[in-house]
């Protein structure tokens, strides 16, 4: 932006939506960032975003460490994905899906499982909730339906 009021998203409390996006941004994708500036949060709201998201990366940590696959380049026309792989640890693959988009996005995602080491099926729930048993195809994939609401993100863990 070239600097001014318009380069900056303070007061935070004013730009909570952005502000939650970068956040589920950073610790979706497992960045242990150094955050600059005066404070991390200015209000009951943004402290409430900021514990939101260091809680779901306390919670997930050894997944968001580890090795991630892209499933779609983002190119801001469509839905794009990140997944976190590790067979070693108990949750094998946490998917963070955003939408850059006005409007919600509804469809079927290939979800490549191989490097998360399951062969035959996989439990799989929406952000920590109604865990639902997939076959894997033969390719080691699976067909997800999924909903992401406009300019927002959404997420799954792989067991």
């Amino acid at each position: 932006h070239g600097g001014g009021k318009e380069a900056t998203i303070e007061p935070l409390k004013d730009h909570l939506s952005h502000y939650e996006q970068r956040m589920a941004n950073l610790f979706g994708a497992g960045v242990q960032a150094c955050y600059r500036g005066p404070r991390l949060f200015d209000a009951p709201e943004t402290k409430a975003i900021v514990d939101r998201w260091v809680d779901f990366y306390k919670d997930h940590r050894a997944i968001l460490d580890s090795d991630v696959i892209h499933i779609r380049r983002p190119d801001g026309q469509d839905f794009d994905g990140i997944l976190h792989v590790n067979p070693a640890i108990e949750q094998k693959g946490l998917l963070m899906l955003y939408n850059p988009l006005e409007v919600v996005i509804q469809k079927t995602v290939k979800v490549p499982l191989y490097y998360t080491g399951l062969s035959d099926k996989a439990h799989i729930s929406h952000e920590g909730k109604n865990e639902d048993t997939y076959e894997l195809s033969r390719d080691y994939s699976i067909d997800l339906e999924i909903e992401i609401p406009a300019r927002s993100q959404t997420w799954y863990v792989i067991k």
